[in-house]
């Protein structure tokens, strides 16, 4: 469930805004009336819930700031912008040290809400600003909250590409084995044909040699199969550490 607004019973703000407060969160805004200023954001936004907590700002007409949660004074309100920098920026660590196509789509997916929510509290408080143009404090929240966005929005656009590279990569590799295999099958369905045919049962003088050799045979076939794995995933790898130094170049 969502978290209720309730105003703090030591707020002394005018009913004209009061009055426009409804009791269901929604979505983050600003009121204002008669010289108050309210502001109604949401924390960070994590992915295993649903649930949007809030935070209450209030600027009273003397300019003097308060929280319902971070204290007070505009470094309540900064101390809130903060906090979603400070995760774009782990986030963005975290990106920088992705190494599979599942970290770049969990970094996809803790990114993508709290970008949402960074545009409504930068718009949020992109109005308050315009209300309060004097407020020097909103001012630098609003750059601040505007720096979030463009983070968040960057790191979102990169994991994407990312997810997208490793599954382009992976396509590849799919590819590549499948042209393989149908080398195989090029070179050995003429013979798999003739036998099929005319049948195998050809004198050769192995019929009554000891089954000793047929063991052997086997093991030969054995080690010829890993022989040739070997080689194929070894040319696999050249082909792919040489693409990777030329994306670095």
């Amino acid at each position: 469930m969502e978290q209720k607004i309730t105003i703090p019973e030591n707020w002394d703000i005018p009913a004209s805004i009061s009055d426009r407060i409804v009791e269901v969160l929604g979505t983050q805004r600003c009121l204002e009336a008669e010289g108050h200023l309210i502001l109604i954001l949401h924390k960070i936004p994590t992915t295993d819930s649903a649930r949007r907590d809030l935070r209450m700002f209030w600027r009273s007409p003397d300019g003097t700031w308060t929280s319902n949660g971070l204290g007070t004074g505009i470094r309540a309100l900064q101390r809130h912008v903060t906090e979603y920098n400070e995760r774009a920026l782990q986030l963005e660590e975290k990106e920088d040290s992705a190494t599979s196509a599942e970290d770049f789509l969990q970094i996809r997916r803790e990114v993508s809400p709290i970008y949402r929510s960074a545009q409504h509290m930068s718009a949020t408080i992109t109005r308050a600003y315009e209300m309060c143009p004097d407020d020097r404090g909103l001012l630098i929240c609003r750059n601040l909250a505007s720096t979030v966005v463009r983070t968040a929005e960057l790191l979102k656009e990169d994991a994407t590409h990312g997810l997208d590279f490793f599954m382009a990569k992976q396509a590849e590799s799919q590819a590549l084995a499948a042209h393989r295999l149908n080398l195989i099958a090029v070179i050995f369905f003429p013979i798999l044909a003739f036998a099929a045919i005319f049948g195998m049962n050809l004198d050769h003088g192995f019929e009554h040699e000891t089954p000793l050799l047929f063991w052997m045979v086997v093991v030969i076939g054995i080690v010829t199969g890993v022989v040739m794995k070997s080689l194929i995933f070894k040319a696999k790898r050249a082909i792919s550490d040489e693409k990777e130094k030329g994306d670095e170049e």
